[in-house]
């Protein structure tokens, strides 16, 4: 191959289909592989289900179709928790080795079935337990400028539901319902908060568009949805004291949050890179998830209790030194 297919070659993202049975555990499942053109598994979609009805998608639907029947699913509730969320950890420690993506990402460069369906099926038959697993995948791959355009177009509202324009470029934006993590003791009040300032929000499942995004970034957890950073980008105060303040953020380039704030006394949480999660579920440091309010307030409370039991102490140790002195 000479040099400029290679660079053709390298500038396509690939993509891999497939879908999988286990008869014997009443397992149906399907899942989606897409990696950048540096190689990295970006993104990664799976679902298993104990309807059969799954196995019925074929591998060789268009990737964005296959997708949009992974996330639609998911969101109908419509699948088995236990097992989609094993498998979705394993893709994610995947792609978290670097070694081990790049093996991967060879055989599909490669278009090598044989080695490249060897890792995928033991991956998912290390949860599943099923020697009499049955797997099937398809290659896909298309231009990073075609899957760009799907992908924005895709994020394209219906006519009657019109995107809102950014404040600063007038560029169609793809804006979606948000509440900000509150912080009452360390947060940042908001009538202080500045452009640029990171913050906390959680995306809030108002509708099929936040949905998909709550899934795209997979932060759809058991009971909760997961929080991630985001910029504040615009803040618009109303006039009048009891008048809101509408906050704009920015999630990721081209995916907004926006909120409206009547308590213009609250602290916002700000977002700490070395204990909260970024929007991939990485942290920096060794810190826990983000603290919601409860769990900042318990805290605190414990904190508060702690030292109030050491001034006890050392109050008693006082008077009895004075008891002993006379």
């Amino acid at each position: 191959m000479d040099s400029g297919l290679t660079q053709q070659a390298s500038e396509n993202i690939l993509i891999v289909k497939g879908r999988f049975k286990s008869t014997s555990m009443n397992l149906y499942g399907l899942f989606l592989l897409i990696f950048s053109t540096i190689k990295k598994l970006d993104i990664y979609h799976v679902i298993v289900s104990s309807y059969s009805d799954m196995y019925d998608f074929e591998p060789h639907t268009s990737w964005e179709r296959y997708e949009e029947i992974i996330v639609d699913r998911k969101w109908k509730g419509n699948f088995n928790n236990s097992m989609t969320a094993s498998i979705m950890d394993a893709f994610t420690k995947l792609s978290e080795d670097s070694r081990s993506t790049k093996i991967l990402y060879d055989h599909v460069y490669n278009y090598d079935y044989d080695q490249m369906d060897l890792i995928i099926f033991d991956l998912i038959n290390r949860i599943i337990h099923d020697k009499n697993l049955t797997m099937e995948t398809i290659i896909q791959e298309v231009s990073s400028q075609e899957f760009r355009k799907i992908k924005e177009d895709r994020s394209k509202p219906a006519e009657e539901e019109k995107e809102k324009e950014h404040p600063d470029d007038g560029k169609q934006s793809t804006i979606l319902q948000v509440k900000p993590i509150v912080a009452p003791i360390n947060g940042k009040p908001i009538y202080s908060l500045r452009i640029g300032d990171r913050i906390l929000i959680k995306i809030i499942p108002a509708s099929s568009r936040e949905n998909y995004y709550i899934d795209l970034y997979n932060l759809k957890e058991e009971k909760t949805i997961r929080s991630v950073p985001a910029t504040v980008v615009d803040i618009k105060a109303g006039l009048g004291k009891n008048n809101p303040v509408e906050i704009l953020t920015e999630i990721m380039p081209g995916v907004y949050g926006q909120f409206s704030e009547e308590e213009k006394q609250v602290k916002l949480k700000l977002f700490d890179p070395m204990v909260d999660d970024t929007i991939n579920g990485k942290r920096k440091g060794s810190g826990g998830p983000y603290a919601s309010n409860e769990e900042e307030s318990a805290a605190s409370m414990k904190s508060i209790m702690i030292m109030a039991v050491l001034f006890v102490v050392i109050l008693t140790l006082f008077i009895l030194l004075i008891l002993l002195s006379w």
